[in-house]
């Protein structure tokens, strides 16, 4: 106590480089702790249910996969695809073939639903599941009942489990929720549970407000659940007690062969880890973030040579303070002790600081998440594994940075410390150059990371989409939900175009199953009408329902051939439209115009070639698409339009509210949005790690300015003397101050020079998340060395006009 007494008084006696040692702390933590609790929040954290470490995500793997309908996630590497979708009678199979080893339960998004409750209407997502959902998870409730497997209740399929957020937001907390009602795409659903507080799902970046069951009565099935076409339905399990992964997937392995025959070759099962729910998410950001973690890592090093530097400096300005405590008895480990209680202390001060940091920063972060076209809403709150983090980035922090200075602290010699201090001349803190020149270094690592980073986000964003992003108003209606079907759904689109259309301002609208760049597609196999043998097997294409004004408001044009028309009505012969890269790669060099493909149990005639245009994403190639007129193939759920308009779009937002509610008020316009946000949106990932990485090394670049300028700054002020007696012989000002200079700008190249290696191998391990740019671009090393050198002149100018106006008389006073 004595020790932390005194080390506080010291700091307060130096509130310069106390200020400047806990900020630096500050930053370099509070950047830890915010990158750590994404880690954390996406890598680390597992469902809140008893057990987690039993749960798994099931998925499957195959050889030349032809699937007529498949949901969800689907990766294809060569000619084998991995998907995690299966159709509901393969659950069934597989549920009742592991229940021995596994309890096996099934579940489905259900996005963008139209709710209603207490006369308050809003979107919402929520899930279908099954039976054993909740009971597998080990949920419940903490209102009323969830569903339970087995139960044979004629009324499940008009019943509603919501989470607990939902009951505080839409229910005020009304203890007497239970059998409340909440509409949902205009059905009235009974309100039978409440889930406890912190679960919203298996998805934990993609929170769900409610839950209903999967029966064959449920009116949010797409098909029929005894329909074997399409699937739709996750997989997770919870192992029994005894149960292994390997019985598990040896006993799924028979039935999924046996099932999965006709869609694919070598069928089989995936068990996958499912403490932390689905894993789409820790797949797309695992091995970036752990690349930013590892640059925290960086940073804080920046800042623990910056601190060591600093208290240095420090040391030697306080070196005949220490000799006298020496020559008064202080032993070694005494004086080691007073100097680690002050770095401990600027520890605990700089970490209690970096928690705000950190606390803007995740705020920060959330921001951009949700910003994402997956809306990702992970809870970044800080719980005891990020406050451990933080309690444990500070003490190693402070210990790194003041070992040295205590070390130097410990060695005083009482002797020649208490001798004339004009006799000892100038130290020249070796130790604290090589700091400096460690810090560059690094700098150099994180400057060029983020360079490139930047780099690749410009470059996507200079991808041409194939249309025109700009000017484009992008919205979702659900006529589906509100009773409309078959020839009452082109009415009733027809109504919708007619009346934005009319709107001042619109030059043109049209609907269309999925966005451009929404992330969202639909693709499928194909064979053609005429051309039979192994020439037609394995073939797919992207598909898009449109309307026959698609292309003029997006901005395709038509290079060959027509587009759709009204006039390709539902008894009018079937017809698509396919882009450049379907024509290349099926037809080559043949002329595709008038051939049929037959997909969707049906033969579709070719009457026109589009440009090619971006379909899912902006930065994967365009793949082969068609397009096919929705008077052909019914939009029977959410459909979207996209407005072209000659105004600012979201200016006209209100304008199509009403537009679309003259027509039919049941039926609500959601998803408003643009065109351009949705590209910013599929681009979020990159803006991401391009902000972070960007931040780290501004906050490392900040660091090394301040390590250099303390470096110099204390080289001045030991020096006061000799440079008086330089000036006092006739040394000019500007000698004094070139040389300041010259010795930063020495510093800066040797770390510049060392930290270059090794952002070399830091460019090539990052090369796969590149894009546009390779890994030893000229221009960003070119920059970041400019900045670099700029830096180290602005650490010197301050330092170096102090030298340059010492007046020799002064100096030379105590001489």
């Amino acid at each position: 106590m004595n020790d932390l007494k005194f080390a506080l008084r010291q700091l307060l006696k130096n509130p310069g480089f106390t200020t400047v040692a806990v900020i630096s702390l500050a930053l370099g933590i509070g950047a830890g702790t915010a990158i750590f609790s994404l880690v954390n929040a996406i890598l680390l954290r597992s469902l809140p249910v008893p057990n987690p470490h039993e749960l798994r995500v099931l998925q499957w793997t195959g050889t030349d996969a032809r699937m007529r309908s498949i949901s969800g996630y689907f990766n294809v590497e060569g000619n084998r695809s991995t998907a995690e979708c299966v159709s509901p009678t393969v659950y069934l199979n597989l549920r009742e073939k592991g229940a021995e080893i596994a309890d096996i339960f099934a579940f489905a998004p259900l996005d963008d639903v139209i709710a209603r409750a207490r006369h308050e209407a809003f979107a919402a997502n929520g899930m279908v599941v099954s039976d054993n959902f909740f009971s597998a998870l080990g949920l419940r409730p903490f209102i009323g009942r969830l569903f339970a497997p087995g139960a044979n209740d004629p009324n499940a399929a008009q019943q509603a489990v919501i989470t607990f957020d939902w009951w505080e937001k839409h229910f005020g907390q009304d203890p007497e929720v239970v059998g409340q009602t909440v509409t949902l795409n205009g059905s009235a659903l009974a309100i039978v549970g409440v889930l406890p507080r912190g679960f919203s799902g298996v998805h934990p970046g993609n929170p769900r407000g409610f839950y209903v069951l999967l029966t064959p009565e449920s009116q949010f099935l797409e098909r029929p659940v005894s329909s074997s076409d399409h699937w739709w339905v996750r997989l997770m399990a919870r192992l029994r007690p005894g149960g292994s992964d390997h019985r598990l997937k040896a006993a799924l392995d028979v039935v999924f062969s046996r099932e999965a025959a006709e869609q694919m070759k070598n069928p089989g099962i995936l068990v996958q880890p499912g403490q932390g729910g689905l894993a789409f998410d820790r797949n797309t950001y695992g091995k970036p973030l752990l690349l930013m973690l590892g640059a925290v890592g960086l940073v804080m090093l920046v800042a623990c040579a910056n601190l060591a530097g600093l208290s240095l400096a420090r040391g030697a300005a306080r070196h005949h303070e220490l000799a006298l405590r020496a020559a008064l008895g202080a032993g070694r480990w005494r004086l080691i002790r007073q100097s680690l209680a002050e770095t401990m202390l600027l520890g605990v001060l700089g970490g209690g600081l970096g928690v705000l940091v950190a606390i803007w920063g995740r705020t920060a972060i959330s921001r951009l998440l949700a910003g994402s076209l997956d809306g990702l809403q992970y809870d970044f709150s800080l719980d005891v594994t990020v406050l451990s983090f933080t309690v444990a980035a500070a003490l190693l922090t402070a210990l790194l940075s003041g070992l040295l200075p205590a070390l130097r602290a410990g060695r005083a010699d009482p002797l020649a410390g208490l001798k004339a201090r004009a006799a000892l001349g100038v130290p020249r803190l070796q130790a604290g150059r090589v700091l400096v020149v460690a810090q560059i270094a690094l700098s150099v690592l994180l400057l060029s990371a983020a360079g490139l980073y930047l780099r690749t986000l410009d470059n996507l964003k200079q991808i041409d989409a194939g249309f025109d992003t700009e000017r484009l108003l992008v919205f979702q209606v659900n006529p589906g939900f509100a009773g409309y079907k078959d020839a009452q759904l082109a009415a009733f689109y027809d109504q919708v175009q007619t009346s934005l259309t009319a709107l001042p301002g619109v030059r043109g609208a049209t609907p269309t199953v999925f966005p451009l760049l929404d992330n969202k597609s639909s693709s499928g196999g194909f064979s053609f009408s005429d051309r039979a043998g192994s020439a037609s097997d394995n073939l797919s294409t992207y598909r898009l329902v449109v309307g026959e004004t698609f292309f003029s408001t997006m901005g395709i044009p038509m290079l060959r051939g027509r587009g759709l028309s009204a006039a390709d009505a539902d008894g009018a012969s079937k017809v698509i439209v396919i882009n450049e890269t379907f024509a290349r790669k099926y037809f080559h060099n043949e002329d595709p115009l008038g051939r049929s493909i037959n997909t969707w149990r049906a033969d579709w005639r070719i009457v026109g070639v589009c440009r090619d245009a971006k379909y899912q994403n902006i930065k994967e190639p365009v793949p082969p698409t068609a397009y096919i007129s929705f008077r052909q193939f019914p939009l029977r759920y959410g459909t979207f339009y996209a407005v072209r308009t000659a105004l600012p779009p979201l200016t006209l937002a209100t304008a199509v509210r009403k537009a679309v509610a003259g027509i039919d008020p049941a039926v609500p316009v959601a998803r408003v949005t643009t065109q351009d946000q949705l590209l910013d949106a599929s681009l979020s990932k990159e803006r991401l790690f391009a902000a972070l990485c960007g931040a780290l090394a501004l906050f490392a670049l900040l660091l090394s300015c301040i390590g250099l300028y303390g470096l110099m700054a204390f080289n001045v002020a030991r020096r006061r003397n000799e440079i008086g007696i330089r000036m006092a012989i006739g040394a000019r000002p500007v000698d004094v101050a070139r040389a300041i200079v010259h010795e930063a700008l020495i510093l800066a190249a040797v770390g510049i020079g060392a930290g270059l290696p090794a952002a070399f191998a830091v460019a090539r391990l990052i090369q796969g998340h590149l894009y546009g740019v390779p890994p030893n671009d000229p221009a960003t090393l070119g920059v970041v060395i400019a900045a670099l050198v700029a830096v180290a002149l602005l650490a010197a100018w301050l330092p170096a006009r102090r030298a340059s106006k010492v007046d020799p008389i002064e100096a030379l006073r105590s001489e």
